[in-house]
């Protein structure tokens, strides 16, 4: 455990949130990160403008018959697999799952950052059930060049996939180490040393690790909630998380008024 997270107090829109912030630097270390391209997203009178053809011809030029598809600051919010997974290489698919992505995080109010970030469907499938998302993943805290920690803190492969996991899986997840993920966070560390962020990776169903997201680890203002919250979920990390850590100092502070641009994102 290195020294205590640092204090930036952000919003959703921070440009470190956003996924080429860190793209070019991520792809040139040695750490596994999906394919990946980036389509113009236009905002019009009507809604929102975007490739199709685009997204499409990364799919072809690759051979992928399915894709993932994010913003530059978060993927579906809501229904992820509406949203964010286009399954077959078809233009009514791809307009019918960005649409979806789009509209689900408005509802939200999430920025999207003027362009989608296309990548390559990792199998992450490793129960029967379509509406589960279970499959080994773990989020470390990097801050100021060192690896604070993770969550789980104690993880276990076999606990994040459900009683109704695919038997072929069962030696892929008897053999997990989370060493591996924990020796890439250590190079993202010392190459992202100017701020702090929790750091994702997942599993694939060959057993294969890959770095999918970064979360900036600041501070943000929950309107509704009327106190201080970390902008990158914890986990059981919590007690060592900015708010908890920086509680004497954020103590009685609120942004200055309710048109603060800390205020707006909740």
């Amino acid at each position: 455990m290195s020294a205590p997270v640092s204090l930036y107090f952000s919003d959703f829109a921070d440009e470190r949130g956003r996924v080429d912030y860190y793209w070019s630097r991520l792809r040139s270390l040695d750490v596994p990160v999906p394919e990946t391209t980036f389509v113009s997203l236009e905002s019009t009178e009507e809604g929102y403008r975007w490739d199709t053809d685009e997204i499409l011809a990364f799919m072809a030029d690759r051979d992928r018959h399915r894709a993932f598809v994010r913003t530059q600051y978060k993927a579906a919010t809501v229904r992820l697999r509406e949203g964010s997974f286009v399954s077959r290489r078809d233009a009514d698919a791809v307009d019918r799952t960005v649409a979806s992505l789009l509209n689900q995080n408005d509802e939200q109010g999430w920025p999207h950052g003027d362009s989608l970030v296309v990548r390559e469907w990792l199998d992450l499938d490793f129960c029967r059930f379509p509406s589960h998302s279970c499959h080994p993943s773990v989020r470390f805290f990097v801050d100021d060049g060192g690896l604070l920690g993770g969550t789980p803190c104690r993880p276990d492969a076999s606990e994040m996939v459900c009683a109704g996991r695919y038997e072929y899986v069962a030696p892929i997840l008897e053999g997990v180490s989370f060493e591996t993920p924990r020796r890439y966070a250590e190079r993202i560390a010392a190459e992202f040393s100017e701020a702090t962020w929790g750091v994702d990776f997942v599993l694939d169903a060959r057993g294969d690790w890959y770095c999918t997201e970064f979360n900036f680890n600041g501070v943000y203002w929950n309107r509704l909630e009327e106190r201080w919250w970390d902008m990158c979920g914890q986990g059981d990390f919590e007690p060592l998380g900015p708010t908890e850590l920086h509680s004497a100092a954020l103590w009685g502070l609120r942004p200055a008024s309710a048109d603060d641009d800390r205020d707006r994102w909740w």
